[in-house]
């Protein structure tokens, strides 16, 4: 169980960084001219520029990945559930985000599969501390 809360720290703390940093950047450039992103990829999108999406991934990926990595690195209450959302949560921004590009790049894929362990590693978790499908009080 100690080798699953490392891994699952390590997850939440290197994404949560890069979303960061990725989500800032759009936020400072919504037009994408310092990162090399031509506004012309949003056309299908409902976006004009970056900076909802860069919000989204600030926040929400970056902000929210960095909030369960202390959660599940405390083993605070609920810690499994937020790692676990938040894995589905990396998974719908990449499928929205390949939908919306109508491309699928290895990035995109590498952190789709991120998403999917870390939500699987929650749902490991929720298993071994007798949380799914039963609970500890129904016992």
């Amino acid at each position: 169980m100690k080798k699953l809360y490392g891994f699952q720290s390590t997850l939440l703390c290197t994404v949560g960084i890069g979303a960061l940093f990725g989500g800032m950047m759009a936020i400072i450039d919504p037009y994408g001219t310092l990162y090399g992103a031509p506004i012309e990829i949003l056309k299908r999108g409902p976006f004009t520029n970056f900076l909802i999406p860069g919000l989204f991934l600030f926040f929400v990926i970056g902000i929210g990945h960095l909030v369960a990595f202390i959660f599940v690195r405390n083993k605070l209450k609920y810690h499994v559930y937020i790692s676990g959302g938040l894995g589905c949560i990396l998974m719908a921004w990449i499928a929205i985000q390949c939908y919306v590009l109508q491309s699928i790049q290895y990035l995109h894929i590498i952190f789709f599969l991120i998403g999917l362990i870390e939500s699987l590693i929650a749902l490991s978790m929720l298993i071994k501390l007798r949380l799914f499908p039963f609970s500890k009080s129904s016992m």
